[in-house]
């Protein structure tokens, strides 16, 4: 047996696997959480790289590549795929964004804001908090474990070494992002419900008692109301999300 061709193999099946896996950890809901240091990020893509590599042998090419050239292609390759398996999730997160601003709307927190542990970017906070408790569902559904298996049966959608879907996974981000915006519309429509009537309301109370302070009354209610018609719906929120969450990534996880 040819000792030195079969580290070599191994070796290069390793940097596959880790390649795509990396690229999908960088943006995959939980795995790329700012809570997580990025060297345990970086050290649990490494032992899960190790623990499957065995596993999808058969998915690998039995030739090493024979250049850098070649090599390289390759590795762009399984990069470019895994950040498509960690975006495709990442923009159904986004439903989330959008339901968070319409219920930061409502209850006048619009200013208030924090660093998204998903986004790593300043959002509001009933955003983060819609997105820590989603993420916290989605751990607690064993989700992330979907997620994670999608990564594992991509090798079927695509192959290594094969040339990249470019038309296909366009089509399939555009979709995704074009579902989650009108989904997180939908999850936040009791609170543009709620904006409609309050702000109508104070449009006829101001017509009919000029004299009155009308916003010094409102504002307070609105917190109330906002906070209350979040108490209320939140439950809901969270199994529609999981449920959208769910059908939509059931496409890469067969």
């Amino acid at each position: 047996m040819d000792w030195e061709k079969l580290v070599s193999t191994e070796l290069y099946h390793f940097l596959f696997v880790f390649a795509r896996l990396g690229g999908a950890f960088l943006f995959m809901p939980f795995y790329a959480s700012v809570y997580i240091p990025r060297r345990v990020r970086l050290i649990f893509a490494l032992a899960a790289a190790a623990a499957l590599t065995p596993v999808l042998a058969a998915e690998m090419p039995v030739a090493a590549p024979q250049n850098v050239p070649e090599l390289f292609r390759s590795l762009v390759i399984e990069i470019t795929v895994g950040v498509f398996l960690g975006i495709f999730p990442f923009f159904l997160m986004t439903v989330l964004d959008l339901a968070g601003v319409n219920a930061a709307m409502a209850t006048s927190f619009s200013n208030a804001t924090v660093l998204d542990p998903q986004t790593n970017v300043q959002s509001t906070v009933l955003t983060s908090f819609l997105t820590l408790t989603a993420v916290l569902m989605i751990v607690t559904t064993n989700l992330h474990h979907v997620m994670l298996g999608a990564v594992l049966d991509s090798y079927r959608t695509f192959p290594v070494g094969r040339p990249l879907l470019t038309a296909d996974m366009s089509e399939c981000l555009t979709k995704a992002l074009s579902a989650a915006f009108t989904y997180g519309f939908q999850i936040g429509s009791p609170f543009v419900v709620m904006i409609i009537l309050m702000y109508s309301s104070m449009g006829v109370m101001s017509r009919l008692m000029p004299q009155l302070n009308i916003m010094f009354i409102i504002m307070p209610l609105q917190v109330y109301l906002g906070l209350a018609l979040l108490m209320v719906s939140l439950p809901m929120m969270m199994w529609w999300f999981l449920d959208f969450f769910q059908d939509n990534l059931r496409r890469f996880a067969m």
